[in-house]
C-alpha cells in the first residue's frame, strides 16, 4: 500500500506529532510518504516531501505542487489533517486514490471533510455536524517506544503541557493558581508567552511557577509529576491527556473534546475561570484520592491507547475502502 499524508503548521505540536508517529508506524508495512513544510523536516521519521503548505489554500502553485507530487508517488491512500489540506484534496477530480481525512478538533466548517471517503474525529464532538456516514472516532495515543526505561520518581509538582496560545488558555491556569501552594511547571511555547511571564511577575507566582519552554524528551516532561493540568476552550484528543494517563498520572481538566469521554466528572470542570479554579482547589488537595479513582483508566491507555493499536485501526479502514473500491 502506498500512503501519503498531508498537513498544513507553523509549530510542531500535538497534530504534528500525532502525523509524524502515524506515518512512521505504517513505514513498517507501508510505503508512505509525508508532505509538509520544510522546517519540519528533520522531526519526521517517514520519506517526507517538502510543499510550503502554509501557502494561501486556493494559491494555484500549491494545488500545482500537491497535484504533481500526487502524480509522482501514486498514493493508493491520500490521508488529510485539518482543514486546509482536506480541503485541497476534496476538489481534486477524477481520484485514484482513496481520500481519508482527520478532524484534529472541532471544527465550525465541515463541508471539505464531507467529501473525503472515510472521516476520523478526535472526538464524538469533533463529528458531530458530520453527516457522512464514513466517519469514526479515533483517540489519539501513546508512542510506547518514546518511554522506554521511564521512570516515573517522586511526585512533587504538577504541569502543564501545551502551545501558550488563547484557544489552551494557560492564563486561566495561572489565575487558578495564585491560590495554590504546589509547584508548577509549564512546558511550551507560543504567543501569549509574554503575557504569561507578565502574569507571573504580577501574582507573586514566579517563586512556584517555572517556564520551562519545549522539551523533546517527552520522559523528562513527565517524571516527578503529581498531575497534567489541561484549562483549554478547546481541544480534541490531545497527545498529552494520554500520554500523562499511561504514566499513571491523573489529568485534571476542561471538559472539552474527548475528555468528557474518558475523565472521571470528578477531574472536569466547565470552561470557564471560575469552574476551573474550584475545580482545582478540591482535587488538589485530594490528588491521591483522584489517583486511585483513574487505576482503570491507566490501565486502558498502556492497553488500549496505544501507536500500534489505533495504527492498526487505521489501516484497517484503509484496506476496507480499497477493497470497497475495486469491486
Amino acid at each position: 500500500m502506498r500512503v501519503m499524508h498531508l498537513f498544513s503548521s507553523k509549530t510542531f505540536a500535538g497534530l504534528e506529532r500525532h502525523v509524524e508517529e502515524l506515518a512512521y508506524a505504517q513505514t513498517e508495512k507501508h510505503d508512505v510518504q509525508v508532505i509538509g513544510p520544510a522546517n519540519f523536516k528533520k522531526l519526521f521519521r517517514a520519506n517526507y516531501k517538502v510543499i510550503d503548505t502554509n501557502q494561501w489554500r486556493f494559491s494555484p502553485i500549491l494545488c500545482f505542487q500537491i497535484k504533481k507530487a500526487i502524480h509522482d508517488f501514486q498514493p493508493d491512500i491520500i490521508h488529510s489533517h485539518a482543514y486546509k489540506t482536506t480541503a485541497i484534496i476534496s476538489k481534486i477530480k477524477d481520484k485514484e486514490f482513496q481520500h481519508v481525512a482527520t478532524i484534529h478538533g472541532t471544527k465550525k466548517r465541515t463541508d471539505a471533510f464531507e467529501k473525503a471517503a472515510f472521516i476520523f474525529g478526535a472526538s464524538s464532538k469533533s463529528l458531530d455536524n458530520i453527516n457522512n456516514p464514513q466517519k469514526e472516532v479515533l483517540e489519539n495515543w501513546v508512542d510506547e517506544t518514546r518511554f522506554y526505561n521511564f521512570n516515573k520518581g517522586s511526585p512533587q509538582r504538577y504541569i502543564y503541557v501545551g502551545r501558550l496560545e488563547p484557544v489552551k488558555n494557560p492564563l486561566r491556569l495561572l489565575k487558578a493558581w495564585k491560590n495554590i501552594n504546589y509547584k508548577l511547571d509549564i512546558y511550551g511555547d507560543g504567543s501569549l508567552k509574554n503575557k504569561v511571564i507578565d502574569f507571573m511577575e504580577q501574582n507573586a507566582l514566579t517563586d512556584r511557577v517555572r517556564l520551562m519552554g519545549e522539551e523533546d524528551d517527552v520522559k523528562n516532561i513527565y517524571a516527578n509529576t503529581s498531575g497534567v493540568l489541561i484549562s483549554s476552550d478547546r481541544e480534541g484528543s490531545p497527545k498529552v491527556l494520554f500520554e500523562a494517563l499511561f504514566c499513571n498520572i491523573p489529568v485534571i481538566s476542561t471538559s472539552v473534546g474527548i475528555m468528557p469521554d474518558l475523565l472521571p466528572s470528578a477531574c472536569l470542570s466547565e470552561s470557564n475561570d471560575e469552574s476551573f479554579k474550584e475545580l482545582l482547589e478540591f482535587t488538589i488537595p485530594k490528588i491521591d484520592e483522584i489517583h486511585e479513582s483513574c487505576t482503570t483508566l491507566f490501565n486502558e491507555a498502556k492497553t488500549k491507547y496505544t501507536l500500534k493499536n489505533q495504527n492498526e485501526r487505521v489501516e484497517e479502514i484503509y484496506r476496507t475502502l480499497l477493497s470497497n473500491a475495486s469491486r
